[in-house]
């Protein structure tokens, strides 16, 4: 059975949640790669959407126009998936709600994914699409960095990374469900770990692995170990669901305690990253418009 013929409450997700674990337990990571792809892809893009395949050297990327996009105004994505797998094509329908409802054009690239590409190649892609995107005209005002999961940690890692480059801020830092902790040691995973239907802290401790290489984690790897200040404004959204939910809290805390503008929203009841899975979570359409009017705010796009 497919997300698509499951009913939009949270219960029937819940139950496909644990569903599909079982049966990617059973799959290489090829197939959890193609299995993943192929069944968010079904998902069709925002209306008066357009999307145009492009490429940051070798970086592969994606521009998605809305209709009544504001000129200038862009939006930079970054895809979750543990850093092992996800995709322009599982992600392109989420970046789509996300730039219509903010008004801008948004760029989501095919970052290098783990255990091929270990740690620090995913930050170094994000930071060749971030200068990619300045050399073409667009000034880091009006340009929001986002992500989800494994983007939201590119994301969080990207902007420290272009403080460490001295290089503009954007004008905004958008975490959804984000993985700030490469130590599973966070309260949530013992106090939600047993409601989360997606994540596990032995999931978790394999994707770390994976993305790490062997190589020691560092302030770039746990946003949440870094030093904020300096950072731009930022908007998390979380799910009270999720065994991440110490990562967004912890972070927001120290984001807020360095003098940064800093919204967090806890959806109640709400799993990770609901916002990808739209069309059956109701709540997902709601947290996208929220995500959409804080970036309009923040670039002045109406």
């Amino acid at each position: 059975m497919t997300i698509a013929e499951k009913t939009a409450d949270v219960a029937a997700f819940w139950a496909w949640c644990k569903e599909r674990a079982a049966t990617r337990a059973n799959m290489s990571l090829a197939e959890t790669r193609e299995s993943f792809d192929t069944e968010m892809a079904r998902i069709p893009l925002a209306d008066g959407t357009a999307a145009q395949s492009l490429g940051f050297g070798d970086v592969g990327a994606e521009k998605i126009t809305p209709a009544d996009a504001v000129t200038g105004k862009a939006l930079l994505y970054l895809h979750g998936g543990g850093h092992v797998f996800g995709s322009i094509k599982s992600h392109r329908h989420l970046v789509s709600r996300l730039a219509a409802s903010a008004r801008v054009t948004a760029w989501h690239i095919d970052y290098r994914l783990a255990p091929e590409h270990p740690y620090p190649a995913a930050i170094e892609d994000a930071l060749t699409a971030y200068r990619a995107l300045l050399d073409s005209g667009i000034a880091p005002a009006d340009l929001v960095v986002g992500g989800e999961s494994a983007g939201g940690n590119l994301a969080a890692a990207l902007v420290l990374k272009l403080k460490e480059e001295n290089l503009p801020q954007p004008a905004g830092l958008y975490l959804l469900s984000p993985w700030l902790d490469m130590t599973t040691t966070a309260e949530s995973y013992d106090k939600v770990g047993a409601r989360d239907p997606m994540i596990t802290r032995e999931g978790i401790v394999g994707v770390i692995a994976a993305y790490l290489g062997g190589q020691p984690d560092t302030p770039l790897a746990s946003p949440v170990r870094a030093d904020l200040s300096g950072l731009p404004p930022m908007l998390i959204q979380v799910g009270s669901e999720e065994v991440l939910l110490s990562d967004s809290l912890t972070f927001a805390g120290k984001a807020a305690l360095a003098g940064i503008d800093v919204s967090l929203r806890v959806w109640g009841g709400m799993p990770h990253a609901w916002l990808l899975f739209h069309p059956f979570l109701r709540a997902g359409l709601p947290a996208i418009e929220e995500a959409g009017a804080w970036m309009r705010k923040r670039l002045g796009t109406g």
